[in-house]
């Protein structure tokens, strides 16, 4: 595949998605896994949450191993890693196997994530750089709302939940195979030193990229995830229409997050994108909770945040390939904002469930409007302005 041409980018996306499939998988026969295995809430709550806990703590090494021996043979390893995690959790007869299995699927969740974004920084530049980082914004939703759906219909038949890492270990032969076609790095590029991640650590500009995605993974994961059970008990509705509600909304994270590209390239600053996305997220995210909303009124509300935190988010991404100290550092750059995302990925759900109390609504909205804030200020959108300003006097 030509590097930078969208069906390179559309198959890096593909490897996203599948990557974010290895976490939620589970979660649907989750149930089923804990009665097979007799685990308690505790430990079915690690199942599905061990291959997060890899990237959240080892993000920034995987990202310096992409910049060392390149990002295809990353994306390759990540597609084995996963696809040997699947075999494993697919045969396990104990708990010890079961979380080795997950664990080996962290590894390979880390590679491909890292190493999918990281070729899409390297491949593209300009306003289809801007258009892609968009694009992949999205792939964490689409990738949870597909695999609920179509491993949903295992759940409750006895030992098919196995076959949730079945067909995912044949799904990842498949993207291991194609990962041949992607562009290799190019053979004259220096060869990297662990002393790399220090110059990333060294530097300003990636943390306030990370700060700023943390803080949108945070909220959004938070309020996503307690969302069936604050509407199915708020409002006294089913959990599979409260469930139906979430799907609805991280349909409009995806517009959200695809939307960003094409309003960069038709002269929208970040600057002005960043605000309006962070009121449409506040506008959306108070009324989900404010104590006189009825339910239609929630399910529009959410729909809002839902908008407002795909464009923010979709934004955020844009900014990583300038944050890097260096183009040869740009993947232990993103490894950095990913191990920050998903330390807000394991933080948010307990933070918004330890809310669920009466008067709980307030420190809710209170969340909304800090994270809010912590998604925007962080961004060097002067930056970006200045750099906007003197494009356009040497253009003229």
């Amino acid at each position: 595949m030509k590097p930078g041409k969208w069906p390179c980018i559309i198959l890096l996306y593909i490897y996203g998605v599948v990557a974010t499939s290895l976490v939620t998988q589970s979660v649907p026969v989750v149930g089923d896994v804990a009665k097979h295995f007799g685990l308690g809430s505790t430990a079915s709550g690690w199942v599905i949450s061990v291959p997060s806990l890899i990237t959240a703590i080892a993000a920034i090494f995987g990202g310096w191993v992409t910049d060392r021996i390149g990002d295809k043979r990353v994306i390759f390893g990540g597609s084995l890693f996963a696809l040997a995690g699947n075999i494993v959790v697919f045969l396990a007869q104990d708990t010890t196997i079961l979380f080795l299995g997950r664990l080996v699927e962290g590894v390979g969740y880390l590679s491909l994530t890292v190493g999918a974004v990281t070729m899409i920084m390297r491949t593209t530049s300009g306003p289809r750089r801007a258009i892609a980082l968009g694009v992949w914004a999205s792939h964490t939703a689409v990738g949870v709302g597909l695999t609920l759906t179509i491993i949903a219909p295992l759940a409750g038949h006895g030992n098919a939940w196995r076959w949730a890492f079945g067909g995912h270990a044949v799904l990842m032969a498949i993207l291991a195979a194609l990962a041949f076609l992607l562009p290799a790095k190019t053979s004259d590029a220096p060869v990297r030193r662990m002393s790399d991640i220090w110059t990333v650590l060294k530097s300003l500009p990636p943390y306030r990229v990370a700060l700023a995605s943390g803080a949108s993974a945070f909220i959004q994961t938070g309020i996503m995830n307690a969302l069936t059970v604050y509407l199915s008990s708020a409002y006294h509705v089913s959990v599979k229409q409260a469930a139906g509600v979430g799907t609805i909304a991280e349909v409009f994270v995806v517009v959200g997050s695809l939307s960003v590209g094409y309003l960069l390239r038709a002269g929208l600053t970040a600057k002005r994108l960043a605000l309006i996305g962070g009121v449409v997220m506040l506008i959306g995210g108070v009324g989900l909770y404010l104590p006189s909303a009825g339910f239609v009124t929630a399910c529009v509300a959410v729909c809002v945040f839902s908008l407002g935190i795909g464009t923010v988010n979709g934004l955020i991404w844009t900014f990583v390939p300038g944050a890097a100290p260096s183009p040869e550092t740009m993947g232990a750059t993103s490894g950095l904002v990913s191990q920050a995302t998903y330390l807000g990925v394991l933080l948010g759900p307990p933070a918004i469930f330890s809310t669920f109390h009466d008067g709980g609504w307030t420190i809710r909205i209170g969340l909304v409007l800090v994270f809010v804030v912590l998604q925007i200020a962080p961004l060097p959108l002067r930056a970006v302005l200045a750099k906007a300003k003197e494009a356009k006097k040497v253009a003229n």
